[in-house]
């Protein structure tokens, strides 16, 4: 107890005896500088701010002044209060030098040189080039993800990346694990797009700090803050076929240290357009409310985050006829509370401590005709980790626990499977970063992780990240890693449902495992006074435990079993991005994937996945910001469709072999003036559609329906309105 006493004492002396000043460095629309600098005037004591705009840094009773500055940006000099110990910072674009202006001009989709991961990032901006309703549509104008489509009775999306179903790619939300389990494959569609502030695309083996799931890569959320968003903000938006979306958010600073959000969606879909007679509706009715609640706090000592989030959707599909109709109704309902928790008063300027905390309840009830389909899962993780830095930060180490909890149960029809899995893990990762000498420089992260699965299985899963700056404007990296997820037998195939195929599981597959490697070249050199950006990804995957969807053995059936032999996916990308003017820039994108698995009937390309794509995009924006114009084609290559040996020719004549390839086009024009933004746009302007997209849709109750082979819109050129109002 003497101890303890002691202890505590000459902690409370230690708080006494040091003193900090906190903050925040923001632009005029509330976006957070990264690299800011921030020292005392007539001192060497400074820092930098991280990626959301904060810095902490030592102060003294001479320190008064503080000198901000970013490149591209004017700097500023603002006394502090002695009594002040937090404030937040707005820097102008544009350094006035006499009488020029020097602009900043920052691309919206970023390829990092510095980090040794392989980090694609989109901001804001880039959220402006396309309707955007919800994360799964933000991925439109990017070259690295890819939306496919689910079936053509609900209209459903998902996202392909490196070659393989979003499945195995770890959705994170600010660094936690979000929308796993159930809603694995439908989480990318229930994140509103105005809730966005960056999206980091993250490419093959990067780190272990947050799991082991990104077994080809993690896509990585960062949703707007209280702080940094607009006091009031209303969006509303409107298509031609029917679809309305409605966002508010309202946020209050209630002092320097505490904020807090509430952020609303709507969605409500009520079209019944069928555009090519086979009586099925092109679109899914859908009516769905989403809602979250955030607060963040910061202090000398302690900074977090609480925030809960609530969504139900409803959603209805199938034929428009009262007789005998093939109906679709699913219902997703969603509760989750979560948020972290760090300690911030370290002497070291990248020294912390903290925490992220999850718990969540999913559940699902639908129905496909005749097949009904539930489940339910609750989840509960925690997340602790202590940073320090050695050297000034050269050497930095990030280490801690894990605990996750997952229980869930599926019911298909009569047919019930259960699941129980408890993850006991820590990690250990090491980087080097030799900030001393940015040119030609070697750095490297090295991660580290072991799990015990189910108090049964433990598992080692290394991975490192290597990168070297092997010219003054280009980069290298090298990445290899290992990383597993726990499948959902019928809730990562929900899509397969809207078909009278059965459901035949041969084996249970309860995890899945895998490994990944692969390079990039990212280079940025000037072209003309100009920056020309290249990036060159090269990734390759391949699975030691997998569970194999095969449509090829049966006609009438879907047969699940473990994998037995190779499946691997290789996928090749490039991406040239060029500001031909101050006013226009241009990117251009190829992708080549090459995607198999080993099935009964032999080693096969998987099935839907193009091996070609190819994106072009133009974007011309205004000298006076106010006008921005966004054009997209995309090129979609031929895809292997699933064998179909005993069904009539006429009702599969265009489901045989391989798709067609074809070429969507979309366009967005944005006006903002004041405290208003106007948008309007078109997607699919070529008016491609699938013709025949739903097998024998004039009998769904028979043995051949299938509206799960969509490979194409459904629907045909889709104008929308929308207006965004900030206070």
């Amino acid at each position: 107890m003497q101890k303890i006493i002691i202890l505590v004492f000459l902690f409370m002396a230690s708080k006494i005896g040091s003193q900090s000043f906190t903050g925040n460095v923001l632009d005029r629309q509330n976006k957070a500088f990264y690299g800011a600098v921030i020292y005392w005037l007539g001192s060497t004591a400074g820092t930098t701010s991280n990626e959301n705009g904060y810095f902490k840094i030592n102060r003294t009773p001479e320190n008064k002044k503080l000198v901000l500055s970013y490149v591209g940006f004017k700097g500023d000099t603002v006394e502090i209060p002695e009594s002040l110990d937090f404030d937040i910072f707005y820097l102008d674009e544009g350094i006035t030098l006499n009488t020029i202006d020097v602009d900043g001009i920052r691309n919206s989709n970023t390829f990092s040189r510095l980090n040794p991961l392989n980090i694609e990032t989109l901001e804001r901006k880039e959220f402006k080039k396309a309707a955007c309703c919800s994360l799964s549509e933000s991925f439109q104008t990017s070259n690295a993800v890819d939306l496919s489509y689910s079936n053509a009775a609900t209209g459903s999306k998902e996202i392909q990346f490196l070659g393989l179903r979003g499945l195995y790619t770890q959705f994170l939300i600010e660094n936690r694990p979000a929308f796993a389990g159930i809603l694995s494959n439908t989480g990318y569609d229930l994140i509103p797009g105005t809730w966005l502030d960056q999206v980091n695309i993250q490419k093959g083996a990067s780190t272990t700090i947050y799991g082991a799931q990104s077994m080809a890569g993690a896509i990585n959320v960062q949703l707007k803050k209280p702080d940094q968003d607009a006091p009031v903000f209303v969006n509303v938006f409107r298509d031609l076929h029917g679809r309305t979306e409605a966002n508010l958010h309202l946020n209050k600073i209630w002092n320097e240290k505490r904020s807090s959000g509430l952020y609303l969606n709507s969605t409500y879909h009520d079209a019944n357009r069928d555009h090519n007679g086979d009586s099925f509706q092109d679109d899914s009715k859908i009516n769905r409310l989403n809602g979250m609640f955030r607060n963040t706090f910061y202090s000398h000592t302690f900074e977090g985050q609480i925030n809960a989030q609530a969504l139900v959707e409803k959603r209805k599909a199938g034929q428009i006829k009262t007789d005998n109709p093939y109906l679709i109704d699913q219902e997703i309902s969603h509760i989750n509370l979560f948020g972290n928790l760090g300690y911030v008063n370290f002497k070291k300027e990248l020294q912390n401590m903290g925490s992220i905390y999850d718990f969540s309840y999913s559940k699902i009830n639908s129905s496909f005709g005749n097949t009904k389909f539930q489940a339910d899962e609750k989840r509960a993780s925690a997340q602790l980790f202590y940073i320090h830095p050695f050297q000034d930060g050269i050497h930095i180490i990030n280490t801690g626990p894990s605990f996750h909890y997952n229980q869930a149960e599926e019911i298909l029809n009569q047919d019930t499977i259960q699941y129980k899995e408890s993850v006991v893990g820590v990690f250990l990762d090491y980087s080097f970063r030799n900030t001393l000498h940015l040119d030609n420089s070697f750095s490297f992260t090295i991660s580290q992780r072991f799990d015990l699965i189910n108090g049964k299985e433990a598992l080692y899963l290394p991975r490192a990240n290597l990168r070297y700056l092997f010219a003054e404007d280009w980069t290298i990296r090298a990445s290899i890693g290992r990383g597993y997820r726990f499948p959902r037998i019928f809730s990562d195939q929900s899509g397969l449902f809207a078909s009278s195929k059965s459901m035949i599981i041969e084996d249970i597959v309860k995890l899945e495992k895998s490994w990944n490697t692969g390079m990039n070249i990212t280079g940025k050199p000037y072209l003309n006074g100009k920056e020309l950006t290249i990036n060159f990804d090269l990734y390759y995957t391949w699975f030691q435990n997998q569970l194999l969807i095969d449509l090829d053995e049966n006609d009438a059936q879907v047969h699940f079993y473990a994998l037995e032999g190779k499946s691997n996916a290789l996928q090749l990308i490039t991406t040239l991005s060029y500001p031909i003017l101050d006013v226009l820039n241009f990117k251009i994108g190829a992708k080549y994937t090459h995607s198999y698995s080993d099935y009964k009937k032999g080693n096969l390309q998987n099935l839907q996945i193009p091996k070609y794509r190819g994106l072009v995009s133009l974007d011309f924006s205004s000298p006076n910001k106010k006008w921005l114009l966004n054009l997209t084609s995309i090129y979609v290559g031929k895809m292997r469709l699933s064998a179909k040996e005993n069904i009539p020719h006429e009702i599969s004549h265009n489901h045989l072999g391989n798709s067609n390839d074809y070429v969507m086009l979309q366009s967005q024009l944005n006006f903002t003036h004041k405290k208003w933004e106007f948008y309007t746009g078109l997607e699919n302007i070529l008016n491609y559609t699938q013709h025949d997209a739903i097998i024998d849709s004039k009998n769904p109750f028979g043995p051949y329906f299938n509206a799960t082979e969509v490979y194409a819109p459904v629907a045909g050129i889709k104008p929308y309105v929308g207006i965004k109002w900030s206070l």
